[in-house]
């Protein structure tokens, strides 16, 4: 082959290589939380925190696009049942898994109890739970047990939108237990967020072992089909986390 054949070989290889990432890569619609802070939220109308760093950094490895819009969670809850799009922040129990394609865990949330000073008390199974009045996150699964017992009856969790009421509820002396995302860096967004909180942020006291460790995820409903695009996800993800990077995007100094 002359050298004229070899260079117009590997401008052809080239062009077919260019136009194949064009074809595979896709903008998907990702809806998530708007206020679970700082996993994920709006910050004056921007989308912000540990979810949408990792998002926007996947997106140089994997060629997708990734258009996340926040919302209330369940309304998010519902367009990605409506498969408007996927939804992240998610978590993977046997009833969503029936429905849901989901990806590899992202992040592990550490889902913690909230008290007054002076009402603590010692948290080692949930039937140190029982009768007591529990607040927490409309639409949100804390995981096969813990979901369990909610759906027995064993467990009384008063559900609303935000962590601000959930605190302001507990302050008022509502709820016994506030169910927080996140752990002591969730607590502390949520202090700082509302001047009634932060002025009282000394009654507030995290009972030492969480509720549970909840893995987050990104799924698409089944009907959406989207597997290539999960698999382009979960390969990234897991050359990520191999890194320091990840480690300082979820806000710890390798």
């Amino acid at each position: 082959m002359t050298i004229k054949g070899y260079c117009s070989a590997a401008v052809c290889v080239c062009v077919l290589f260019c136009v194949t990432l064009r074809v595979s890569a896709e903008n998907l619609v990702i809806y998530g939380d708007n206020s679970y802070p700082p996993i994920i939220y709006l910050d004056n109308d921007q989308t912000a925190g540990i979810l949408p760093a990792i998002f926007a950094r996947l997106e140089k490895d994997t060629g997708d696009t990734y258009e996340l819009r926040l919302l209330p969670w369940k309304r998010a809850l519902k367009n990605a049942q409506n498969s408007d799009g996927g939804i992240t922040n998610i978590s993977r129990n046997e009833a969503r898994e029936k429905f849901y394609d989901f990806s590899l865990p992202i992040y592990d949330d550490d889902i913690s109890l909230v008290v007054l000073k002076g009402h603590e008390f010692d948290f080692n199974t949930l039937k140190d739970l029982q009768g007591k009045k529990l607040g927490g996150l409309s639409g949100a699964s804390y995981g096969e047990v813990v979901d369990q017992a909610i759906s027995n009856g064993e467990l009384h969790v008063e559900r609303e939108n935000g962590g601000q009421s959930r605190l302001l509820k507990l302050l008022a002396g509502r709820i016994d237990v506030a169910i927080i995302g996140n752990g002591i860096a969730g607590l502390e967004v949520i202090l700082a967020s509302d001047p009634g909180l932060e002025a009282n942020r000394n009654q507030f006291v995290m009972l030492p072992k969480p509720l549970v460790r909840d893995p987050l995820h990104l799924a698409f409903s089944k009907a959406m089909n989207v597997q290539p695009a999960l698999e382009r996800f979960n390969k990234a993800l897991v050359a990520l986390k191999r890194t320091d990077e990840y480690q300082q995007l979820i806000g710890i100094k390798p």
